[in-house]
C-alpha cells in the first residue's frame, strides 16, 4: 500500500481548451505564475509559453503511470499539470481523481474538443453521446451505437473515419453522416463532411489531432437496439437459434429477475454460448459480467458472441468448471446459475456465500431433480426470500400449410434474495 506523503504538492490541473494559444482565465494564469514546476507535452507547453512564469518545465512522463512519482513527492511544491481540452471530460482529470486525494487537486476549466467541434459544425451538443475509442477495442463501438442518434467519437489510429464508415456500412447505418474536425483552433483547422459512401470510395488522410462527429442513419436491423435479441442472431454450438442457448423469452425473464444495476459484478455460471451473459452485458454497460463455461465448443461460440455484439469491455470469460473456476473472480452482487454440471448443491452454497446482503441469485431448472435441489436449498435459508416462476413458451410453426403452436420445454426459475448468511 502506498504510504501517505507528509507534505504533498498542490497540483493545479490547467485545462487548455483547443487552439494554438491557450486562452486562460485569470485563476489559471495565477496557477501558472505560482507553480514551481509545469508538466506537459511539448505542444501543451508551447500553448502557455506567453504566460509569465518562473517555473521549471518537464515533459509529460511516458509511461503515464510515472507521472504519479512526480505528483507524490514531499517537497510541498506547487505543480501545474497541463491538459488538452477539458481535463474532466474524457481527460486526465478522472485518472487523477482515482489516484490522488481531492485536497491535493485544483481544476481550472476550459472548453473540450467536442464542444469546439459542435460549435464549428453547428450541431446540438445536449443530445450528443460522446464515445471514447482511444486505447479501447474498436469492437466496443458495436455495443454503443444506435440508429438515428448523434455521437462524438474520440478516436485513435485503430478507429479512423474510414474504419468507422466501414463499420456503419456493415451495421445497417450506411446513410450516416460524419464530420471530421481536424486541428481545432489552429490556423490549419479543417472541417470536412462525408457520407459513408464518400469515405469508403476515397479514404482521406486525417491529422492525428481530430474529433469525428456522427449522425447515424440507415435501415438498421443489424445491431439490436432493445432487449430481446433474436435467438438466431447468436452463434451457437448447433443450428442457428438452437444449441446451448437460453431462448429469448426465458432469457428476458431471467434478466428481469436478476435486476442488474449499474456497477454490479455478475456471474453467469454455466454460460453456454452466452445468451444471458451477452444480453446482460449489452444492456448494463456499466456492470461487469463474468461468464463461466467449461465446454470447449460453447466457449468458442461464447467468444464469438462477445465480439459480435461488441460487449468486449464488460463481458469477461472464465474457462473452467465451477465452483473451481469461480475462486479467482471478483465477488459478485448478482449470480445466475444456468448450468450446474451435476454440482447444483455445491454451486448454490458457494455462490450464496459470496453474495453481499441484498444480493440476488437466480437459478434455472428443467428436470425434477434440479427443482427438488432448489427447493431443498430454500428450506435451509434463514429468512431468505424465494420467488418461483415457470416459463412455458409455445412458438408458432407451419405444418402442412397450417399454423401449429409447438410448446417448448418449461423452465423453472427461482430467485433468492439474500438477507442473512447460509446455514
Amino acid at each position: 500500500m502506498t504510504q501517505p506523503v507528509a507534505n504533498p504538492p498542490l497540483v493545479h490541473v490547467v485545462s487548455l481548451g483547443v487552439g494554438e494559444r491557450a486562452l486562460l482565465r485569470a485563476e489559471a494564469q495565477e496557477a501558472l505564475r505560482r507553480a514551481d514546476l509545469i508538466i506537459g507535452s511539448e505542444r501543451q507547453l508551447q500553448t502557455v509559453a506567453s504566460y509569465p512564469s518562473q517555473a521549471r518545465t518537464e515533459p509529460l512522463p511516458s509511461p503515464f503511470s510515472d507521472l504519479l512519482e512526480l505528483l507524490r513527492d514531499d517537497s510541498g511544491q506547487e505543480i501545474a499539470l497541463l491538459a488538452s481540452g477539458d481535463a474532466l471530460f474524457f481527460g486526465v482529470g478522472n485518472w487523477l481523481n482515482r489516484h490522488l486525494p481531492a485536497s491535493q487537486l485544483r481544476f481550472y476549466p476550459q472548453i473540450s474538443s467536442v464542444q469546439a467541434a459542435c460549435h464549428e459544425v453547428g450541431l446540438d451538443e445536449h443530445d450528443m453521446q460522446t464515445i471514447s475509442l482511444h486505447g479501447r477495442p474498436f469492437a466496443s463501438l458495436r455495443a454503443q451505437l444506435r440508429n438515428r442518434r448523434s455521437y462524438a467519437l474520440l478516436t485513435d489510429q485503430h478507429s479512423s473515419p474510414y474504419a468507422i464508415a466501414s463499420a456503419l456500412q456493415a451495421w445497417g447505418m450506411a446513410d450516416s453522416t460524419l464530420w471530421v474536425c481536424e486541428q481545432l483552433g489552429y490556423p490549419e483547422q479543417r472541417l470536412r463532411k462525408f457520407s459513408v459512401a464518400e469515405l469508403l470510395a476515397n479514404p482521406p488522410d486525417v491529422h492525428a489531432l481530430h474529433v469525428t462527429l456522427l449522425q447515424t442513419a440507415g435501415p438498421g436491423g443489424v445491431l439490436p437496439e432493445f432487449p430481446g435479441i433474436a435467438d438466431q442472431d447468436f452463434h451457437t454450438d448447433g443450428e442457428p437459434g438452437k444449441g446451448m442457448l437460453s431462448k429469448r423469452e426465458v432469457r428476458l425473464c431471467i434478466l428481469s429477475l436478476l435486476q442488474p444495476c449499474a456497477d454490479d459484478i455478475g456471474w453467469d455460471v454455466g454460460a453456454g454460448c452466452g445468451g444471458v451473459a451477452v444480453e446482460w452485458a449489452r444492456w448494463n454497460p456499466r456492470g461487469q459480467v463474468y461468464a463461466i463455461e467449461r465446454h470447449e465448443e460453447r466457449l468458442r461460440q461464447l467468444h464469438r458472441n462477445r465480439e459480435h455484439f461488441g460487449v468486449v469491455r464488460n463481458l469477461h470469460i472464465a474457462a473452467g468448471r465451477a465452483p473451481g473456476a469461480l475462486t479467482d473472480l471478483p465477488r459478485p452482487s448478482v449470480v445466475f446459475i444456468g448450468g450446474s454440471d451435476g454440482e447444483m448443491d455445491t454451486l448454490l452454497r458457494y455462490c450464496w456465500e459470496q453474495l453481499p446482503p441484498g444480493g440476488r441469485l437466480v437459478a434455472s431448472a428443467v428436470t425434477e431433480d434440479s427443482k427438488n435441489r432448489l427447493l431443498q436449498f430454500q428450506t435451509r435459508l434463514q429468512d431468505g426470500d424465494a420467488e418461483w416462476t415457470q416459463v412455458a413458451v409455445s412458438r408458432g410453426e407451419t405444418l402442412a400449410g397450417q399454423l401449429l403452436m409447438r410448446p417448448q420445454l418449461p423452465v423453472t426459475l427461482v430467485k433468492f434474495s439474500k438477507r442473512t448468511s447460509f446455514s
